[in-house]
C-alpha cells in the first residue's frame, strides 16, 4: 500500500521561533527554570517581530513549556518537550490542512455558542461586545478578531474549548493577516461579529449557531478566493 505524501509549505514564523528557543536551549543561553528575556530582547536576538514571538510565546504557555510568573515567563520544560510541542506548529504548517481547521471550528465554534447562549454571565457579554468595538476601532488589527473568538470561547464555561480555541487561534494567525487588509472582508466580519454577538445577548441558540457557520462560511470563502502564496 503506498502512502499519500503529506505536502509541507516553507516553515512558518513561529515553528521558526520555536527552533530557535530550542537551539537556545540546548546551547546553555536559556536555562529552564529561568527567566526569558524580554519580548524586545528575544524578537532582536532571534529576529522576528513581536507580534510572531507572542504568537510562539502563547503556544508554548498553553502547552506548558512555558510559564508567567508576575510579569516573567520563565522556561520551566526541556529541549526535548519543546521539540515534540513543535509538532503542534507543523500540523498548521501542512498544505493540504485548511479544510481540517474549517471542519475543526466549525465543529467547535458553533459548539461554543450554542454553550454561550446558556451559560454566558454579564461580564462575559461585556467581554465580547468590547471586542467588538476594537475591532471595528482598529479594523485593521487581526488581533482584535482573536479577542472576539476567545472571549466567546470564554462564555462557554469549558475550559477544554476555551484552551482549544486559544491554541487554534495562534495557529492560524497568518490567514487572519491575509484577509485583514481587504474592505470587504472587514465589514463582513464585523457585521457577522454583531449578528453573533446580538444572539447569544437574546439567548438564541440556533440563530447563535446559524450566524456563526455563516461567519465561518465567509472565511471559506476568503480561503479559496485568496490562497497563500509561497
Amino acid at each position: 500500500m503506498q502512502l499519500e505524501k503529506i505536502q509541507y509549505a516553507p516553515p512558518k514564523i513561529p515553528e521558526l521561533v520555536m527552533k530557535a528557543l530550542i537551539a537556545a536551549i540546548e546551547s546553555g543561553q536559556i536555562r529552564v527554570g529561568e527567566e526569558l528575556p524580554s519580548e524586545r530582547d528575544l524578537a532582536e536576538t532571534l529576529g522576528v517581530g513581536r507580534g510572531s514571538l507572542r504568537e510562539c510565546l502563547a503556544i508554548l504557555e498553553f502547552l506548558g513549556a512555558i510559564e508567567n510568573r508576575g510579569n516573567r515567563k520563565v522556561v520551566v520544560r526541556d529541549a526535548d518537550y519543546i521539540q515534540k510541542a513543535s509538532s503542534f506548529v507543523r500540523v498548521s504548517n501542512q498544505t493540504d490542512t485548511q479544510r481540517d481547521f474549517n471542519e475543526f471550528r466549525r465543529i467547535n465554534e458553533v459548539a461554543i455558542v450554542e454553550l454561550a447562549c446558556q451559560r454566558a454571565t454579564a461580564d462575559d457579554l461585556a467581554a465580547i461586545y468590547e471586542a467588538i468595538r476594537h475591532l471595528e476601532a482598529t479594523p485593521d488589527d487581526y488581533m482584535t478578531d482573536v479577542e472576539f473568538h476567545d472571549a466567546l470561547a470564554v462564555a462557554s464555561h469549558n475550559v477544554m474549548l476555551a484552551a482549544t480555541i486559544h491554541l487554534v487561534n495562534s495557529m492560524i494567525a497568518d490567514v487572519r493577516r491575509r484577509f485583514f487588509g481587504l474592505q470587504d472582508y472587514q465589514q463582513r466580519t464585523q457585521d457577522s461579529h454583531r449578528a453573533i454577538y446580538q444572539a447569544v445577548a437574546d439567548r438564541d441558540a440556533v440563530r447563535a449557531k446559524r450566524e456563526m457557520i455563516s461567519h465561518l462560511a465567509i472565511v471559506e470563502e476568503f480561503s479559496e478566493k485568496y490562497p497563500e502564496r509561497d
